[in-house]
């Protein structure tokens, strides 16, 4: 029948278009090509980061994350306003 022939060259058309789609395969002229820099100062943050003497800083974050996804992540106002209070004195102290 050419209904069957045709619903099954739709599939095979569907199908090999989301293939390529996963693979990032695109027709048509290439227009030209991008290009990713990153800096000195994000590639000194990164090792830092790496070389950071606290072991557990990934699973602070992961922690801090988690909690923030789950909706239990909570902020103490006091304990923030204490600590702005403290850099704002240490400033004081300085200047």
């Amino acid at each position: 029948m050419k209904i069957e022939q045709f619903h099954s060259n739709f599939v095979q058309n569907v199908y090999k278009n989301s293939e390529e789609r996963k693979h990032g395969y695109v027709e048509g002229k290439t227009v030209g090509k991008s290009s990713v820099e990153i800096s000195t100062e994000a590639k000194a943050l990164v090792k830092r980061i790496r070389e950071s003497e606290d072991s557990h800083f990934s699973e602070k974050v992961e922690n801090i994350r988690r909690s923030i996804q789950e909706g239990s992540y909570s902020v103490d106002p006091e304990k923030i306003a204490e600590k702005i209070l403290e850099k704002i004195d240490e400033e004081k102290g300085r200047g």
